[in-house]
């Protein structure tokens, strides 16, 4: 696979609409019979409010996880320069989406 030992950040398909959103954020580091394995973290987060703006974001530790590629929405390369360990790099949108902060950093876009 290409993104083997690539940043990526990882979306797995929600169950249900109002299921809190998981996303992964590292190194995708092997992928085997269907699974692919991250080496990173799980942005967890719902919806933003008014009263939540950050839509109850929560941040799991570091660490390689198996995820089944049939629950996975998409993955997604990260431009160099772009830390897939720290969540700062990373921004939630009011639609209860996940950005990277490459928008903010014109020397990360490709030319």
């Amino acid at each position: 696979m290409e993104l083997e030992q690539k940043n990526i950040i990882l979306r797995i398909v929600k169950p249900y609409p109002e299921a809190r959103n998981h996303v992964y954020t590292g190194r995708l580091v092997a992928y085997e019979e269907g699974f692919v394995a991250v080496d990173g973290s799980v942005l967890h987060f719902g919806r933003a409010t008014t009263e939540d703006p950050a839509g109850g974001f929560t941040k799991s530790p570091r660490a390689i996880r198996w995820v089944p590629k049939e629950r996975i929405q998409y993955i997604r390369e990260l431009p160099e320069g772009i830390d897939p360990f720290d969540p700062e790099q990373f921004e939630i949108t009011a639609a209860g989406g996940i950005t990277s902060r490459a928008a903010d950093r014109p020397d990360l876009l490709p030319e």
